[in-house]
Parts: structure tokens; sequence; C-alpha cells
């Protein structure tokens, strides 16, 4: 047999390997480029099939109209969407119409003047040529791995370079197995090459699946933050939840213990609540919790924490405060709550008790002198809204 017929089988054979590759990345990763770069090998490798027809069959030198037509649509039609491809895979976005269907025309026409007797014999040669060499310039910037873009880059260049030196043999012999052994050469180059653009384009997609990877590893770490925040946050206000807080005051104590530092808890409760919900409606109500829980976070330091202690009422904790600042810290967030919106006529106070808590006593026990405090307040208002109501004693 001889070397040329042998060259390509080989050279289809490692085409067909390159679109088993081709298929079995679209079927991981479905990008629509993938799509276009499979036909255009397969229709690389029905042009092999015609050549070998053409080189077989009969003379090289020997016009033969349709076979080589044939052979110009299928290599032009590799062209085609070896480049548009590269195109789909630099931009993902570009969609794909029905219109596009028409490039058959062009690459008809077209293949059908290359194929007529006055046709320069190098003119798909050198087509293919560019277009590799188009192709070398464009994965220069394609998106992915730096070493998948260089070996494309490279690879398709060399085979530009090969496809000029074939058109050259084409020129200046009338047909390039004139060439001899180095015609046939030129096969098993191809295939090396192909070879090549294989490797290439799975380190192409290594890294942008190692990038994929990585997004989704952190969506799935944003959304377990997401779903663990929700569990320990109050839906209506936004703050802490009471389940939170007993996670917390342990750390909170222990480290007090480790390092010293007092620890002061304030429990704040919403005066005419009730009243607020049966007279203004439960959405007005809800307005004033959120706007009680946004004023006493902006009130304390970032140290402190501020929990929704049930209903109507609030816990904030108090890091490295003693009882002065506590105090102090009660005393304030319950003279300066400012006018509530949406709650006219029955704008609420804050009742407020503190406590600090004791080394070795136990945490209820402090939480239970701040709930007395605060009910002392409580009944202290209540009274004196309820002597403001009345009005002044007549004598």
């Amino acid at each position: 047999m001889e070397t040329q017929p042998v060259a390509l089988l080989v050279q289809a054979a490692g085409t067909i390997l390159l679109f088993i590759v081709l298929l079995l990345l679209y079927r991981k990763f479905r990008r629509p480029a993938f799509l276009d770069w499979i036909a255009s090998w397969g229709f690389f490798l029905i042009g092999l099939g015609l050549l070998w027809s053409v080189r077989t069959a009969s003379p090289a030198n020997e016009p033969r109209l349709i076979p080589i037509f044939a052979l110009n649509v299928a290599m032009l039609a590799h062209v085609f969407f070896l480049i548009r491809g590269i195109r789909r895979f630099r931009d993902e976005r570009s969609p794909s119409r029905p219109v596009d269907m028409l490039w058959a025309l062009p690459i008809l026409a077209v293949a059908w003047l290359l194929a007529m007797p006055f046709a320069p014999p190098a003119s798909v040669t050198l087509v293919r040529a560019a277009a590799y060499l188009y192709t070398a310039f464009a994965f220069v910037r394609a998106p992915g791995s730096p070493a998948g873009r260089v070996l494309l880059s490279a690879s398709f260049f060399l085979w530009a370079a090969e496809r000029a030196f074939v058109a050259w043999g084409e020129l200046r012999f009338g047909h390039a197995p004139a060439l001899g052994e180095l015609y046939a050469y030129a096969h098993f180059f191809e295939m090396f090459l192909e070879m090549t653009v294989a490797v290439g384009i799975i380190l192409l997609l290594f890294e942008a699946s190692q990038a994929e990877l990585k997004r989704e590893m952190e969506r799935l770490v944003e959304s377990d933050s997401q779903a663990r925040e929700m569990g320990i946050r109050d839906r209506l206000t936004g703050l802490y939840n009471r389940h939170y807080f007993n996670d917390v005051i342990r750390r909170e104590l222990a480290r007090s213990r480790r390092h010293g530092g007092a620890i002061s808890v304030l429990l704040v409760d919403v005066d005419r609540f009730k009243e607020i919900n049966d007279v203004r409606g439960h959405q007005i109500g809800d307005e004033v919790l959120q706007f009680v829980a946004n004023y006493l976070t902006a009130c304390v330091r970032e140290s402190d924490l501020v929990f929704r202690w049930g209903g109507d009422e609030f816990l904030v904790l108090l890091t490295q405060a003693d009882e002065a600042a506590a105090a102090q810290k009660a005393e304030e967030l319950a003279r300066r709550l400012p006018l509530i919106p949406g709650a006219e006529h029955l704008q609420p106070t804050l009742s407020v008790g503190w406590a600090t808590h004791r080394p070795k006593a136990e945490f209820p026990r402090t939480l239970a002198e701040a709930d007395s405090r605060m009910y002392e307040m409580k009944l202290s208002r209540k009274k004196e809204r309820e002597a403001r109501e009345r009005g002044p004693v007549r004598l």
C-alpha cells in the first residue's frame, strides 16, 4: 500500500478521536460552541473520505467535477463551523437563528466555482490555511486556561503553516501529491496536530470547570450561611432570636470567667403595644417592633448584641459593661426613643430593666433581676399615664 493512503487512514483515525472527544465534552459542558466544532470535524472527516476516493480512484490530474465539488463543500463547511465555534466559545450569548442556515448557499456556490477547471488548484487549501491562522489568533483571546490557549494557538498556527506549504506544492506542481513523501508526512503531521487540539481544548476547559466548581462551592457555602442565619434570626425584626441567645451567653460567660470583665443585660418592653395592636392593627404593630429593633441596634456598640426576646420584649447583651454603664444605657434607651411613624396618638415608650451578672451566680437570677426592674418601670409609666389621662385632682 502506498504511503499517502496510509497517511489518510491515520489522519482519519485521529479525526475520529477528536470528534469523540468533542462529543464527550459537549455532553459534559453543554456549550453551544461544541456543536459547531462537532459539525466542523464531522465535515472534515467526510472530506478525508472524499479525498481518499479522489486519490485512489484515478490519477490526481484527471478532472472529476462532482467529487472535487463535494470535497470543497466538506472542507469549506469545516472551516465555517470551526470559525463560528470560536465566536460562540468567546461569546456564549450569541444566539442561533434559523437564518444562520443560509450559510449553505455561499458555501455551495464557492465550492462549485473552485471545482471548475479554471479555478486555482490551491484555493481551498489557502482558505483552510487562512482559517487556521485566524483560529490561532482567536484562541489567544479566548477565555480559559493559559496553557490550553497557548497549545491551541500553536497547533493551529502550525496547521496554517502546513496548509500554506501544501498550497505552495499545489500552485507549483498543479497538485499536492507531486510533493511525494512530504505530502504523506503532511497528513501524519495533521493527525498529530489534531491530538494537540484535543488536549488543548481539554486544558482550556479544565480551568473553566475548576472556576465553575469554585463558584458552585461558594454558592453552597453562601446558601448554608443563609440557612444558618435564618435559623438564628427573627424574621420580623432581623434581630437574633432567643434560641441563639442560649449559645451566645454560654460563650460570653466562659470568656468572662477566663479574662474577667462584667456582663450586663437589658430587658426592654414596648409600653402600650397591645393597645396599638388593638386600635391601629397588627401591621402598625409590626412596624413599631421593627422601628424599636432598629433603634436598639443603633444605640448600642458593635460588640453588644440585641435579641428579640418574645412578643414585644427585647434583650440587649452588653459585653464589658459594669452596673453603672448598664444603668446609664437603660436610662438612655428609655428616654430617647423617637416618635414612631404610624403610631399617632398612641406613641409607645420603652420600659428598660438592667442587671449585671455576678461571678458564680446563676444567670437566670440576673435575668430575673433585670425583668423585675423593667416591670417596676412599666408599672410606674402606667401610673403616670393614667394620672395624666384623669387630669388634675380638684379639691
